[in-house]
């Protein structure tokens, strides 16, 4: 039985409560003001992975970028809390553009062990919105040497218009170091793939093609990261930067390549027509380049496409291993006139490469329009050649 000061107790907090309720609410928390005129640190990554051997040399120097993402202009310090690592430049400014800082290891003194050395770098602005930031580092000394992730690219550019997708580009990963890299690919953008994502080399270049899905994208800039890590390594991970350009639909002043065949082997003839479609303005004379893998294939002629049959020359020579420039002028020829669609020049090459895998992609590309088809619209710049075994 409860006793009458006990229920007297209870009703008296009973209605505490009940007065309390509508009173005690959390208001939601919203930025105040001043904070959405402050800078924002933006970083990338958030986590650096070092390995080396105990009798090999120091890892290879990796990048940390960091930008403003706010308001104003982000001036920041970088600081660690170890003496093996090094941040050069230790200071930066940004209003939006990125600026990247080495990050370095002196492993001198550093015996093999099980567990990784850990070590922590901040970021601090006093003014910044989310000050200090901090970027996590591991080191990993072992007593054999590691493999070493390389890269044949940091960047690669995609184009294409509304409705479209850019053509397809390639990455190439080697183990540059010693042992096996076996490595896997990510990235952080749904309209970007790699395939395969994954592979391993014990110094073999192996090929990735890289594929952006974009045509439900409005038009703008796009911008995504591609990682490829192998946690044994001692540079992991190792990004490229990917940016994308969606422009506006647009009829004309479009060129662009294709191969054909687009497969084969060794021997194989492979022409490449350089097309345009609906030109902004007459076409006189041209010029521009045509991009190969020479160690797959081996440049043959260049001949007049079906807009410039009549011309007095549209040829080529190859300057460099691998670089065949391209030129045409009409001479007593007919003007190419405005709102044409056909080729103006025609490649061949022929394949010659004989130690590739089987299914191995190799792609072409043109590049440096002049004269009179300056500014026109690569659509797509890139062809993908597959040898056959």
């Amino acid at each position: 039985m409860i006793s009458k000061g006990r229920a007297h107790l209870t009703f008296s907090l009973l209605v505490l409560l009940f007065v309390c309720l509508p009173s005690c609410k959390k208001n939601p928390i919203t930025p105040d003001a001043q904070d959405l005129t402050r800078p924002l640190i933006w970083i990338n990554p958030f986590e650096l992975s070092f390995a080396a051997a105990e009798t090999g040399a120091n890892p290879t120097i990796q990048i940390l970028r960091v930008k403003n993402s706010g308001q104003k202009t982000l001036t920041y310090t970088l600081s660690d809390d170890t003496e093996w690592l090094s941040v050069e430049p230790a200071s930066g400014s940004s209003s939006g553009g990125v600026v990247e800082h080495s990050i370095s290891v002196n492993k001198s003194g550093l015996a093999s062990r099980e567990a990784e050395y850990p070590a922590t770098i901040t970021i601090t602005c006093s003014e910044a919105y989310n000050n200090p930031q901090k970027v996590k580092v591991k080191l990993k000394i072992s007593k054999e040497a590691s493999p070493q992730i390389w890269v044949n690219t940091a960047s690669l550019a995609l184009s294409a218009k509304v409705g479209s997708n850019p053509g397809p580009q390639q990455i190439r990963i080697k183990n540059s170091g010693q042992g096996m890299l076996s490595y896997g690919i990510s990235w952080d953008a749904s309209w970007l793939s790699v395939t395969p994502p994954d592979g391993s080399s014990s110094g073999v270049e192996i090929t990735h093609s890289v594929s952006a899905q974009t045509s439900s994208l409005p038009q703008g800039n796009y911008a995504a990261t591609i990682a490829v890590a192998d946690p044994k390594a001692s540079n992991t991970p190792q990004q490229i930067r990917v940016t994308l350009d969606i422009g506006a639909i647009l009829s004309d002043n479009e060129i662009w390549i294709s191969c054909n065949p687009s497969s084969g082997k060794t021997d194989t003839l492979v022409t490449i027509p350089i097309s345009i479609r609906g030109n902004a303005q007459e076409i006189n004379v041209f010029g521009l380049e045509l991009v190969f893998d020479s160690n797959m294939f081996q440049f043959q002629r260049v001949d007049k496409g079906n807009l410039t049959s009549s011309w007095a020359a549209a040829d080529g020579n190859e300057t460099s291993a691998g670089v065949v420039q391209i030129g045409g002028f009409k001479g007593g020829g007919g003007i190419v006139l405005k709102g044409s669609t056909g080729t103006i020049a025609v490649v061949t090459l022929k394949v010659t490469g004989t130690s590739y895998a089987d299914n191995t992609q190799s792609q072409i590309s043109i590049r440096s329009y002049t004269d009179d088809i300056a500014g026109m619209e690569p659509q797509p710049a890139t062809a993908i050649f597959t040898y056959k075994k």
